[in-house]
């Protein structure tokens, strides 16, 4: 069973990770593997999968989309949860794409009918892999590792599927690697969508639609699949889209300062909270960012400054402004609270070694003197006695914090995930990941029987911690990795 490694923290990749994973590929594969540098010849074939929706209509299980948390080994059922045979839905699965940082190909193969295709980006070593595609023979399953530049860490962290079946399709965004420990002992979070399929219409591109696009391109995926995003119907998807790509000299320089990572959000969060004319108008004085991964990297008080800035769609001189400078630097960072599993959590956790090992902070940042410990929290998870892989941050704003956003997807609470970003303006300067997400708008915050909530579009949403932190003691430690 894969070791996780999210190299947010500044690790290497593991070599053996690695080598598993392609060892596995050819294993299933045999000789019938292709390698094919050009990604327009892959994915021929994807578009006639699957039927119009000339046929009868179905009913969509999420029309209006919802979050669920991956069902944990040994637990109830609950309708907040689900396992990964629950969302793909297999004996009517046509065609699936699926993105991962690591894959356990042996353990994932056998889900789907030996008809279903599948298109798989990955994770890979840059240094032993080219870019590219690999494909079996017959076209079925076609594996792709996307290009990168001169990262000292390539790390393809985008965890999301797109589901088709005869008359729509199951849009996924997740935080869970396609490995068994992420569908059994760690606490997972997934964003679901159902949408209408109709590949004798094209439907009017959305904000959504035009974003899955750009984020499928930019992970080198086939046109073929790409182009099938024109016969779904997007029109009541109500989530934005977060992605980062790596940043490279010469590709995309044009449009990657304020396309990805912490510079999407902010152009998401001017959509949602347009920056007043009047100072005082924003409630910035009563805006908490709570933040919670699976890895912690090296997080900076600069860092946690301009997440705070940058989650308001705002600059910290813009910031400075609407407060007319009643906010100091020292509060803004200090508004930005980080869940992390203390040592004593990651020792206890009821699956032991093959869960903790997913949870991953160096001891050398954390005791570094620039380290802002101060900003740890502690979570509790909603299961007892387990670890959370889960990354999410919530919002929150206004009077008791009771309205704002929540993100969810791969991005753990890292610069190398949501990126290095100017100060001046909204504008990224450097990331090191692939990472994908969604944001929810319009979140509300309240509070049920003494218990708290997260409602979206009228409907609860499951959370894999509980919302009331408490600062770090003297006494805890965050769960060290090594």
């Amino acid at each position: 069973m894969n070791n996780h490694n999210n190299q947010n923290t500044g690790c290497s990749i593991d070599d053996e990770l690695i080598e598993k994973e392609l060892e596995e590929f050819d294993r299933l594969m045999s000789d019938e593997v292709i390698y094919i540098s050009d990604t327009s010849e892959a994915g021929e074939g994807f578009e006639q999968t699957g039927n119009s929706s000339t046929t009868a209509e179905t009913s969509l299980p999420f029309p209006d989309g919802a979050v669920k948390l991956t069902h944990m080994q040994g637990e109830t059922p609950t309708e907040d949860c689900m396992t990964l045979e629950d969302i793909l839905q297999p004996h009517k699965l046509r065609k699936a794409l699926l993105s991962t940082f690591i894959l356990e190909m042996d353990w994932l193969e056998p889900k789907f009918a030996k008809s279903t295709k599948l298109v798989i980006v990955k994770s890979y070593n840059p240094d032993e892999e080219p870019s590219g595609v690999l494909q079996t023979e017959n076209g079925r399953i076609t594996l792709i590792n996307p290009l990168f530049g001169k990262q000292k860490y390539p790390i393809m962290h985008s965890k999301l599927m797109l589901l088709f079946y005869d008359n729509y399709v199951r849009f996924v965004a997740s935080s869970a690697n396609l490995i068994q420990i992420d569908w059994t002992v760690l606490q997972n979070i997934v964003y679901i969508q159902d949408m209408k399929l109709d590949t004798m219409q094209t439907f009017t591109p959305t904000e959504f639609s035009i974003e899955l696009q750009k984020a499928l391109r930019d992970l080198n995926v086939p046109e073929q699949v790409v182009d099938q995003i024109n016969h779904i119907d997007t029109s009541n998807v109500g989530v934005h889209i977060v992605t980062s790509v790596p940043s490279r000299r010469g590709w995309q320089v044009r449009d990657h300062a304020d396309a990805y990572g912490m510079a999407k959000l902010a152009k998401i969060a001017q959509k949602l909270y347009p920056q007043p004319s009047v100072p005082g108008n924003l409630d910035i004085m009563s805006t908490n960012v709570y933040c919670y991964g699976s890895s912690m990297g090296r997080p900076t008080n600069a860092f946690l400054r301009n997440f705070f800035c940058y989650s308001l769609g705002m600059t910290w001189d813009e910031i400075k402004r609407q407060t007319d400078s009643q906010l100091t630097e020292h509060e803004a960072f200090r508004r930005v609270k980080v869940g992390f599993h203390t040592n004593d959590q990651g020792n206890s956790n009821k699956f032991g070694l093959i869960s903790r090992m997913s949870i991953k902070c160096q001891q050398d940042s954390y005791f570094d003197k620039s380290f802002p410990a101060d900003a740890l929290y502690k979570i509790e998870p909603a299961v007892p006695h387990t670890l959370v892989h889960a990354k999410v941050v919530l919002m929150r704003m206004g009077p008791g914090e009771h309205h704002g956003w929540m993100y969810l997807g791969s991005h753990n609470f890292t610069a190398g995930a949501w990126g290095n970003v100017s100060t001046t303006q909204l504008k990224l300067t450097y990331v090191n990941n692939y990472e994908f997400g969604v944001v929810l708008p319009e979140v509300r915050f309240d509070t049920v029987f003494g218990r708290d909530h997260v409602v979206w579009r009228g409907s609860k949403v499951p959370m894999p911690v509980k919302l009331s932190w408490s600062p770090y003691s003297r006494d805890d430690f965050p769960c060290f990795s090594d």
